[in-house]
């Protein structure tokens, strides 16, 4: 149930991630993004599905490096 949830969480926190990338917010946007890649990444350990792990890994260090290079923009 647990895993069920996290992938909800992280797809609405891709969903609000790629909306504010769009429009220009790329700090808290990448930010989000990370997040919900540490969200998605319990589920695809359970289902081994390594590929998953290893894209849900790089962009969650890519994101939130992008973060902190970028720096978080509010609105």
């Amino acid at each position: 149930m647990r895993h069920v949830i996290f992938r909800y969480i992280a797809s609405l926190l891709f969903l609000f991630s790629h909306g504010l990338l769009v429009l220009d917010h790329l700090g808290i946007g990448a930010a989000l993004h990370g997040i919900g890649e540490v969200f998605f990444a319990p589920w695809a350990i359970r289902q081994r599905a390594w590929d998953l792990v290893f894209i849900a890994l790089l962009f969650g260090v890519v994101d939130l490096w992008g973060t902190l290079k970028f720096g978080i923009d509010f609105f």
